[in-house]
């Protein structure tokens, strides 16, 4: 296959927007939430929950195991630092570079 320059183009393009979509990806501990504004985001969650689709039973109780223990890791230990980040930073990095493929598939298909 020969590389055209309009194709070389294209291919540093698409780089350079999945290189800005990483960066403006959140780190994992820079967000800030008050205890109102998560029960408040809880109450408006739980309200959405019966207009989501594509989440199945299994998936629900996934995001629930995760939150029941990092809850009770937090209880028992500053999440922020020491082991539990060392294991959370990456897997968020991995998580979000999955969701950014998806994405980037989804928006491919259209």
């Amino acid at each position: 296959m020969k590389l055209t320059e309009s194709r070389i183009k294209e291919i540093i393009l698409e780089e350079i927007q999945a290189f800005a979509e990483e960066e403006k990806a959140e780190k994992l501990g820079t967000v800030r939430t008050s205890s109102s504004e998560r029960a408040k985001g809880l109450r408006k969650g739980a309200a959405n929950v019966s207009k989501e689709q594509g989440i199945d039973p299994k998936e629900y109780g996934i995001m629930q195991q995760f939150e029941a223990l990092l809850k009770e890791l937090s209880n028992l230990t500053d999440i922020k630092t020491g082991k539990t980040m060392t294991i959370l930073n990456p897997m968020f990095k991995k998580l979000d570079a999955i969701r950014n493929e998806l994405k980037k598939q989804e928006q491919e298909k259209k």
